[in-house]
C-alpha cells in the first residue's frame, strides 16, 4: 500500500518538469489505482492525499483540449471556458461510492481551484446503473450568465444532483481570500446578483441550491415562503448578513424581497418591528410555521457571529403584509409581564448555546445563560450555559417563557 505515497512524492518531484498532458495522464493512472483499493481507510487517505497534489497541479493548468475517453479523471468545461470541471468515481465492491470534482476557474497565472466530493451516495447507487458523470453549461441571463452543473448515472442518464450555477458556489468560496472589506462585499455583491436570478425563477422555489454550503435555504411548512441568507466576516472579525425572502403568490409567481442588515442600527432588538431594509441580520437555521386563527406568521430561529468576543441566538418572527410583504417583529415572546418582538441572546464566544424547536412538544427549548458570578453580570463574553434548561410554550397566542425546565422527559414537564 506504501507504493502510492511513493508515486505522491514522484509527483510533487516530476510535477513541473512534464508537460500538461503527460503530466495529467500521470495522474488519471495513480488515481485509477487508488479508486479500485479494497482496503477503504487506505483509499480514504490516499483520495485525500491525492486531492492537495492534484489541486496545485491544477492551479499551474495552461489548456487541455480534451480527455480521453478511456480516462479514469474527466472533464466537462462551460461553452465560453470561463468554467472547467475536472471529476472521478471511486467504487467499493465494485459500486461507486464516492464522487470527487473539482471546479477551475481564473484567468492564466491567477487559476483558482475548488474540490468537493460526496460518499453520501451509497442510497441511490445500484450495481449496473454505471457510475457517475457531470456535465457543466451555460445559461445566458441578459448581462449575467450561470454555469449549472448536473451528476447523473451514465447507464440510464438519471440525474443526482443539479448545481444551479457553479460560479456563486465557487465565489462563496473565494471570498475570505481576498483581504479588505470593500473587496469582500464587491466579491458578495456579485454573488447575490446571481443569486437573484435564481430567486426569481418560480420554478426553482423548492430548490434547496445544492452546493451553496454557505447559504442557508429554509422552505416553510406551508410552501409559501422560502428564506435565504448567509454571512460574510469581514477582515476585523465583525460579520454582514445578507439573504432573501422568497414569497409564492396564489398565481405561482414569486416575489422577491432583499434582506438588507441594519444590525448596528437597532436601538431596541427585542422591540422594534423592522422591514426588509432594516433587517436585524442572522443566519437563519429553522423556519416554524405557526397558524393563527385568520393568518399565519413565520418564527424564525438563527445564529449570528457577532464579533471575537460574543455570539448571539435569535428567535424573529416574520408576518407577511398582504400576503407577499415581510416584516420582521411580533408581540408574541413573553417574559413574565413583558412582551417581546423577537427574542435575542448574547453569550461567549468560546462556548456555544442550544437553541432548537422541538415538534414533538411544539416548544422552543435553549440553555440557560448566566455569568460565572455576578461580578461579570451583563458582560456578555462571559456568558455561558449553565447546565439548566429554558422554554418557551405557546400559550394563548404568545409564546411563554418557562424556566428551569427539565428536558430529561419534555412531554410531562412542557
Amino acid at each position: 500500500m506504501y507504493i502510492y505515497r511513493f508515486v505522491f512524492f514522484l509527483l510533487l518531484l516530476f510535477s513541473a518538469a512534464l508537460n500538461a498532458q503527460n503530466s495529467l495522464n500521470l495522474y488519471d493512472k495513480t488515481v485509477k489505482e487508488i479508486a479500485h483499493l479494497e482496503d477503504e481507510r487506505e483509499q480514504e487517505y490516499q483520495l485525500a492525499e491525492f486531492s492537495k497534489s492534484f489541486m496545485k497541479h491544477l492551479e499551474s493548468y495552461t489548456s487541455f483540449t480534451s480527455i480521453e475517453d478511456t480516462s479514469h479523471i474527466k472533464m466537462t468545461r462551460s461553452s465560453d471556458s470561463k468554467y472547467t470541471v475536472f471529476y472521478y468515481n471511486s467504487y467499493k465492491n465494485g459500486v461507486v461510492y464516492r464522487l470527487d470534482w473539482y471546479i477551475l476557474s481564473g484567468e492564466v497565472n491567477q487559476k483558482k481551484v475548488i474540490h468537493f466530493y460526496d460518499k453520501n451516495i451509497s442510497a441511490k447507487v445500484k450495481k449496473g446503473n454505471g457510475e457517475l458523470q457531470l456535465h457543466l453549461s451555460r445559461q445566458t441571463n441578459g448581462e449575467i450568465d450561470l454555469y449549472p452543473l448536473t451528476v447523473s448515472f451514465k447507464a440510464d442518464m438519471k440525474i443526482y444532483k443539479e448545481y444551479r450555477d457553479v460560479a456563486s458556489i465557487s465565489l462563496f468560496e473565494e471570498i475570505l481570500s481576498y483581504k479588505t472589506a470593500e473587496e469582500r462585499i464587491a466579491i458578495n455583491d456579485s454573488i447575490k446578483n446571481r443569486l437573484n436570478l435564481l430567486w426569481s425563477n418560480p420554478e426553482l422555489f423548492e430548490d434547496k441550491f445544492e452546493g451553496l454550503k454557505r447559504v442557508s435555504t429554509l422552505i416553510s411548512e406551508d410552501k409559501k415562503v422560502k428564506i435565504c441568507t448567509w454571512n460574510i466576516e469581514l477582515p476585523d472579525a465583525t460579520n454582514v448578513f445578507f439573504g432573501a425572502v422568497i414569497v409564492k403568490n396564489k398565481g405561482g409567481e414569486v416575489e422577491v424581497s432583499l434582506l438588507k442588515d441594519n444590525t448596528k442600527g437597532v436601538r431596541s432588538p427585542k422591540k422594534s418591528m423592522l422591514s426588509p431594509k432594516k433587517w436585524y441580520g442572522a443566519i437563519y437555521y429553522d423556519i416554524i410555521s405557526v397558524k393563527e386563527k385568520t393568518s399565519t406568521y413565520y418564527m424564525l430561529l438563527g445564529y449570528k457571529p457577532n464579533n471575537e468576543m460574543t455570539r448571539m441566538k435569535v428567535v424573529d418572527a416574520m408576518v407577511l403584509l398582504n400576503n407577499t410583504q415581510p416584516r420582521f417583529g411580533k408581540s408574541v415572546f413573553q417574559s413574565d409581564r413583558i412582551v417581546d418582538k423577537r427574542l435575542v441572546f448574547e453569550y461567549a464566544a468560546s462556548t456555544n448555546m442550544m437553541l432548537r424547536y422541538d415538534r414533538v412538544s411544539e416548544t422552543i427549548v435553549m440553555d440557560h445563560l448566566a455569568p460565572p458570578n455576578n461580578t461579570y453580570k451583563g458582560n456578555y463574553r462571559f456568558y455561558g450555559p449553565d447546565f439548566s434548561y429554558d422554554a418557551y410554550i405557546y400559550t394563548k397566542g404568545k409564546w411563554v417563557l418557562n424556566k428551569d425546565v427539565d428536558l430529561r422527559n419534555p412531554k410531562e414537564e412542557l
